[in-house]
């Protein structure tokens, strides 16, 4: 029996043997060249173009499916393929060589990462989580007591260890190139669970938000807006909404507590460079709309007075933009005149102000109308 020599294919990760086995021996049998299925073996061992390997190794396992040689050529024809870039071929090759050894770490390194090239995210997913405990594994092989093997053992764990960071790298990958919201957020949740300590996997809350946002979930979309703002973002956009959805929940502290957290942002020196004097001029209008409504609704005239402060604050941003916002404004500043009223002091721009509500569309245009009355006849 002639012994052939292994084929030259990763010499590195050939030699470790990573993820070795028992049996099959997938990386250096005793080939004998004599037989029809270890002729065609020899065959693609004397090719020195990779295009010529190829034919005879497919013919050999097309031949000779049940060959006691088929993991070695079904190895070695996936390094032929990997040389080509042809990652379809990597990964059929690849997966016919786990039935065989399913805990070989370069074989599912191969298949990994043919899978991120040909952009195969969900097959990939378990792949990676298959893989992981297995480069942990090796990467934690103890240090033999034989000289000789020391170097054979650091290049296994150099490479494991190399395949635990290449994992976390695809799980990130994978994340950032999903296009659809839903699947983008699967995979957020697949880095947060499998590397919650990595910087990967920080600072995700506003990648959440406008997911949800893009699914039209308003629920967790106003979830990671309260993330996002507790993780420290500050963005006067979502402190306003958060404000607003508070204040419709009957929940003033904290809508006036979203509101005042707007005002130190808006009125910093130097401004956010990312905002604009007409954004800084409408998110300080809108933080004193909130906070002076707040106010309004604990009913007691030093509440009114202080709310009609803020309220006036907002009038020129507001009554610019006109509609919803304006029509309340307006409404809110006729309450507080009203309710201020001395000596008829206030009439008239407590009048004109629930004219102003009364002509706008708005939740409170027929009790505006009807406050006008009141005061028309007094």
């Amino acid at each position: 029996m002639k012994r052939l020599t292994t084929l030259p294919v990763l010499a590195l990760t050939l030699a470790l043997g990573l993820g070795a086995q028992e049996a099959p021996n997938i990386r250096s049998p005793d080939i004998n060249s004599e037989t029809p299925d270890g002729a065609l073996i020899t065959q693609a061992a004397m090719s020195e173009d990779v295009a010529e390997k190829i034919p005879a190794l497919e013919q050999m396992l097309a031949e000779h499916p049940d060959s006691q040689y088929k993991g070695y050529a079904l190895l070695q024809l996936q390094q032929a393929y990997l040389q080509q870039q042809n990652h379809a071929k990597v990964i059929e090759v690849g997966k016919q060589l786990l039935e065989i050894v399913p805990e070989d770490l370069e074989v599912l390194h191969n298949v990994n990462q043919a899978m991120v090239q040909q952009q195969q995210w969900e097959e990939l997913y378990p792949q990676l989580v298959a893989t992981r405990p297995i480069a942990k594994k090796v990467a934690a092989t103890p240090k033999p007591a034989d000289e000789d093997e020391v170097a054979q053992w650091q290049g296994k764990v150099d490479y494991a260890s190399g395949v635990t960071d290449w994992l976390e790298w695809a799980t990130n990958t994978a994340m950032t190139q999903q296009t659809d919201p839903k699947a983008q957020i699967e995979w957020m949740d697949r880095l947060k669970e499998n590397y919650p300590d990595s910087e990967n996997a920080k600072n995700l809350e506003m990648k959440y938000l406008l997911a949800y946002q893009q699914l039209g979930d308003q629920e967790n979309m106003l979830l990671w807006m309260k993330k996002a703002v507790d993780a420290g973002v500050q963005d006067p956009q979502l402190l306003y909404s958060l404000a607003e959805d508070a204040y419709g929940k009957e929940d003033r502290a904290q809508a006036r507590a979203y509101a005042e957290q707007m005002l130190p942002i808006v009125e910093a020196d130097p401004p956010p460079a990312n905002l604009t004097p007409e954004d800084l001029a409408k998110w300080q209008a809108y933080a004193h709309f909130v906070i002076g409504r707040t106010y309004v609704a604990e009913n007691t005239k030093n509440a009114y007075r202080t709310g009609r402060t803020h309220l006036l604050k907002s009038v020129d941003a507001l009554k610019a933009e006109g509609g919803p916002r304006y029509h309340l404004l307006a409404y809110f500043l006729g309450v507080c005149y009203v309710q201020l009223d001395i000596q008829g002091d206030n009439i008239e721009k407590a009048a004109y102000w629930m004219k102003e509500a009364a002509r706008t569309d708005g939740p409170f245009k027929g009790q505006a109308a009807e406050a006008l009355k009141k005061i028309g006849a007094a």
